[in-house]
């Protein structure tokens, strides 16, 4: 069992239990990487939200694979494989457990690989790389739920409703758009005349272009200014020269309105210039009127200027008081409204839900109408009336029984207090002995009996830790399985073994027959020159010649022999290992038919079983 698991546990308590089933706990030796790798792990888990790790009472197996178990249900893949985890599990429970995370974590994609034994041995510092991995995924499939839920928020908050913003923007849009085409169309540059062709200087091609489109402006400005002393002198002598200028800025004007035409005709005759001046006239002279009006005004109101500054200030204060005061009254009206429309859009969902509702309980309603209008539905619907009958009469019951516990309630509190006042009857002194005495030996057969409880209840703890000890099916397929890898480990181990005394055999033998070559040929070279000095010498050399080739087509016919009775034996190995593996498929088929057989009996006996019950 040792073999099994690579990694001891390290760092926990072990448990023993004595003869009596009380838990004896010794100490293993800590190691101390693997402590702070477990307090990362944890730490880890409490960062992604799995707070079933801070619980100090459980043990740390239940708290990284119940985190585990977490981050693979929180990163919504489908992993296929039904992964339910408990608490204080048993040996099997938790190797089969294991097994099923070893298998969901290749399917999502993990890059880091864990194997059942190291998660049951706590081996820490190759499972804190897969707990990191999990919950980053974990966290990866939470932002993304998260989005994807404030999306289709959004998305059927704008199928129905719309935010008092964009509502608001929704009612003043068509009435925005209405007034700038209205402000565009009435300030839209009109051309009234068309400016003759020979002007010559830029002032004249300026008031004319201006012409054109119906502006007409006074004087034009003086480009050489008085000075302060020759503007007293003028004043002192009353040399006012505003009323000429006006005059020639007005004939002016008539004379350049009289070389135009109007926008959209051709060439005007005289006459009609004249029709137009005298139309005009009148017109110009109010104009001038009112001009020299204003100027003696604006002269008169120079020295007034600063009180009038102060004027338009207090108008200018006044008009943004009334502003504010508007303003404020406006956010108060739009948070009436706000509330308002909170308060509708609340009764408004009410008023859904009842009506859902109602519509949920008419269909009810409907669907036991034409049960109760089915023939065959009759003896169900007298039964059910017959137990609801039942269960009035016991609500009626239960309502009397609680009247006559009331009304016992009170009469005992009348008579408890009746007593107090008048005083309690003492009992005899051999009645309370009596009565002592009985309490005593009926407390000493309770303590009797919680011991023989304690002392059975240790027992059947012990039994179950037996049993619990005793390795089950899947522990020994996993023993099994463990078994056949070291076999077959060291079974490679051996194979790879072999070939390697193979190959030295084979290379020290070409080592042997190279060095018999090699001082063959030094043997044929050093006494050719001496053969060949003679004819008898030369004839005694052919026959060595002759018996060294004889022998070695002895040695290698020799080695053929060996060579084809191991392939012999090989093709005879061969013939018995495709019988052995025929065999073993044989085997497994059965084994699978026989549990395919026993499950279908189980399920036959629990037939049986359940119709006998019947019965």
């Amino acid at each position: 069992m040792a073999s099994v698991f690579a990694n001891a546990k390290k760092g926990i308590k072990a448990k023993a239990y004595d003869e009596e089933g009380r838990e004896v706990a010794f100490d293993v030796r800590d190691d101390e990487e693997q402590s702070v790798k477990l307090s990362q792990t944890v730490d880890l888990l409490l960062a992604a939200g799995y707070f079933r790790a801070r619980i100090k009472g459980l043990e740390p197996f239940d708290k990284v694979v119940g985190g585990m178990v977490w981050c693979i249900t929180a990163s919504n893949v489908d992993v296929d494989v039904d992964l339910l985890f408990q608490e204080n599990s048993t040996i099997g429970q938790k190797i089969a457990l294991t097994e099923k995370i070893v298998a969901a974590l290749p399917r999502m994609k993990c890059p880091h690989r864990l194997e059942p034994h190291q998660i049951q041995g706590l081996d820490f510092v190759h499972i804190y790389p897969v707990v990191q991995w999990l919950v980053k995924k974990a966290l990866e499939t939470r932002e993304e739920r998260a989005r994807l839920i404030r999306d289709r928020a959004m998305f059927a908050f704008k199928q129905h409703d719309e935010s008092p913003t964009m509502a608001e923007a929704k009612v003043q849009l068509p009435a925005a758009v209405d007034a700038t085409r209205h402000i565009l169309e009435l300030f839209s540059p009109k051309r009234a005349y068309k400016a003759p062709s020979n002007a010559r200087d830029e002032e004249t091609r300026v008031q004319t272009t201006l012409l054109e489109y119906g502006r007409r402006y006074g004087l034009r400005r003086k480009t050489v200014a008085k000075d302060d002393k020759q503007a007293a002198v003028a004043a002192s002598l009353g040399a006012d020269d505003s009323a000429d200028r006006s005059e020639e800025e007005e004939q002016r004007i008539n004379a350049l309105l009289g070389s135009m035409t109007q926008a959209g005709e051709g060439n005007l005759d005289k006459s009609r210039i004249g029709s137009i001046m005298e139309q005009s006239t009148t017109a110009i002279s109010k104009l001038s009127e009112e001009y020299k009006a204003h100027a003696a005004q604006q002269a008169a109101a120079d020295d007034s200027r600063k009180g009038g500054v102060a004027a338009h200030k207090r108008a200018v204060s006044s008009l943004q008081k009334q502003i504010d005061a508007v303003s404020s009254e406006l956010d108060t009206v739009k948070a009436e409204r706000d509330v308002a429309a909170a308060e509708h859009a609340k009764a408004k969902q009410a008023l859904d839900e009842a009506l859902a509702k109602q519509e949920e309980y008419e269909a009810e309603a409907r669907r036991l109408d034409e049960a109760e209008g089915d023939e065959s539905n009759k003896p169900i619907i007298a039964k059910l009336r017959a137990l609801l009958d039942n269960h009035d009469g016991i609500k009626q019951q239960l309502s009397d029984f609680k009247g006559t516990c009331q009304s016992e309630m009170e009469r005992f509190t009348a008579d408890i207090d009746r007593l107090k006042s008048t005083g309690v009857e003492h009992i005899d002194d051999e009645r309370a002995k009596a009565v002592q005495a009985q309490y005593d030996d009926e407390q000493a057969r309770l303590d009797k009996a919680r011991v023989a409880v304690g002392r059975r209840n240790r027992k059947i703890a012990y039994l179950e830790r037996q049993l619990d000890a005793v390795p089950s099916r899947g522990e020994l397929k996993q023993y099994q399985r463990r078994f056949v890898e070291l076999y077959e480990q060291i079974n490679s181990k051996h194979r790879s073994t072999q070939d390697y005394y193979a190959l030295y055999n084979t290379l020290a033998d070409t080592l042997t027959y190279t060095k018999k070559e090699h001082s063959l040929l030094e043997s044929i070279s050093e006494t050719f020159p001496k053969a060949m000095q003679s004819s008898s010498a030369k004839k005694q050399f052919l026959e060595q010649l002759s018996n060294i080739v004889q022998g070695i087509q002895a040695n290698k016919a020799k080695l053929q022999e060996q060579h084809d009775a191991a392939r012999s034996t090989r093709d005879e190995l061969s013939a018995n290992y495709l019988l052995l593996v025929e065999q073993e498929r044989l085997y497994h088929k059965n084994v699978k038919d026989y549990e395919k057989d026993m499950a279908k009996n189980a399920e036959l006996e629990k037939l049986v079983a359940a119709r006998k019950g019947a019965a």
